[in-house]
């Protein structure tokens, strides 16, 4: 497999985990960490992930130098140290979405989206910031009885995105995200929409 093939998880000192982190900050394969470099990268991680081990950082620039995170000089883990410094004071980290601010004022979300929400229970940031955009899109398949256009998904990445960190991106950006798993045919779009089951005692409840 050529190297800029290689999938995030299989690089040292990665793993699945830290793969999943990098994609849901727009690192999806060794390219975009190249283009978008070790220390953005790294910085963007924390931000989202703040248990991020400083051993991360050290794997991203080996990825881009083609070596193990283990080889990289002592010299140069302080020049990447000093780099993260410079850059976070450069790139002050965006102001996170206040847990009790109203869904409305999250970027991408209009009038169909909020009644998505109400939908699904979903009723302010904080309960956002907890949910999952897979989950979330499956559900509302399952509670309206159809499948959703794909660019439903992308709306509720881009607003978890946001309730969790701050960052208000565009829905678009999270779209070749769900178009490389719809390629690897990982998509939860693949499952059929099932009808709702009708309640016992004939009252519906929204919620997940």
């Amino acid at each position: 497999m050529p190297r800029d093939a290689a999938r995030l998880q299989d690089l040292p000192k990665l793993g699945p985990k830290t793969a999943a982190w990098l994609r849901a900050v727009g690192v999806a394969s060794l390219e975009d960490l190249r283009r978008r470099g070790a220390v953005p990268a790294y910085v963007a991680l924390k931000r989202s992930v703040p248990r991020t081990s400083l051993n991360a950082l050290y794997a991203l620039a080996g990825a881009i130098e083609g070596r193990d995170w283990r080889e990289i000089r002592r010299t140069r883990k302080l020049e990447l140290l000093l780099a993260v410094e410079d850059y976070e004071h450069a790139h002050p980290a965006p102001r996170p979405a206040s847990r009790t601010a109203s869904l409305a004022g999250l970027r991408n979300i209009g009038p169909a989206m909020l009644r998505d929400f109400e939908l699904l229970g979903v009723r302010s940031v904080a309960q956002l910031a907890r949910r999952d955009a897979d989950a979330l899109y499956l559900r509302l398949q399952r509670l309206t009885g159809k499948r959703q256009d794909p660019c439903v998904w992308d709306t509720f990445a881009a607003a978890i995105h946001q309730a969790r960190t701050g960052e208000a991106l565009p829905w678009w950006h999270f779209t070749r995200e769900r178009k490389r798993r719809q390629a690897e045919g990982t998509f939860v779009a693949s499952a059929r929409a099932r009808p709702p089951r009708p309640p016992k005692n004939g009252v519906w409840k929204n919620g997940v």
